[in-house]
């Protein structure tokens, strides 16, 4: 791969990414629709769909974050993907932030490791505790899931599957956007800005994360059908005078 080609993919995954985020919030309104009229069938595959669409979506963002043109240099991209190819995608992401890291050389002390161990528990939390779910899913076992070899069945992460929804695929969503924020602030200005700006970011990464992980599908829903009366109100209100006039004529 040389420069031109890095380009061309980074252009090629900001497009995908674009047509993938009106992919998600399409197939949401229709989950919303679902909801409010208990088609529990549909929500059910919907959601399925949804989390493969989440497949794609962070595979993209993945992929369009390391070619980022300045950011990593052509070997450094070439050395995630083999971790990648070796492993899975949280060795590469493991191996993108060891990388990416390397690149501050103004900082001594617990600067850098401190940093290190707030991007792990991210890519714990987001990318490697619901790696296993998403294969899962992306193969196919949308019902019951099957060990790593498909000798036989996983209860546990068949009991994950049941129990997806919604609102914890945006919980990964954020988290993982989250995470690509952070990594793009240091890997393109490692000296300068990332130092000004990672903590606010962390912060307000965090802060949005741990209000979100406190939503549930039933709060979700109850917002959903408040939102429905809301607007049903505002039509009946636009609505009245010319009824009564109607009915006056």
């Amino acid at each position: 791969m040389d420069r031109k080609q890095q380009l061309e993919v980074f252009q090629a995954q900001t497009e995908n990414l674009r047509v993938l985020e009106q992919g998600w919030k399409h197939i949401k309104r229709g989950i919303h629709r679902d909801l409010l009229a208990n088609n529990k069938a549909s929500v059910e595959l919907q959601t399925k769909v949804l989390a493969l669409t989440y497949c794609a979506w962070s595979e993209a963002a993945f992929s369009k974050l390391i070619h980022t043109p300045h950011c990593f240099e052509l070997d450094e991209i070439r050395q995630i993907k083999a971790a990648g190819e070796r492993g899975s995608i949280v060795t590469a992401w493991e191996k993108c932030v060891a990388l990416a890291l390397r690149k501050i050389q103004s900082r001594n002390g617990n600067y850098v490791p401190n940093v290190k161990q707030e991007l792990n528990r991210l890519i714990k939390t987001y990318i490697e505790t619901p790696s296993q779910l998403r294969n899962k899913v992306a193969h196919g076992q949308w019902q019951v899931a099957l060990n790593s070899k498909n000798t036989a069945q996983n209860p546990d992460l068949t009991v994950s599957l049941a129990n997806l929804d919604l609102v914890k695929l945006d919980l990964l969503k954020k988290g993982c956007e989250g995470l690509c924020l952070i990594v793009e602030a240091l890997v393109e200005s490692p000296e300068k800005a990332f130092h000004r700006d990672y903590w606010p970011l962390l912060c307000q990464v965090k802060e949005q994360l741990a209000t979100a992980s406190q939503f549930t599908l039933a709060q979700k829903l109850q917002l959903l059908r408040k939102k429905r009366e809301f607007a049903g109100d505002i039509t009946l209100r636009s609505t009245g005078p010319a009824r009564k006039a109607a009915q006056a004529g």
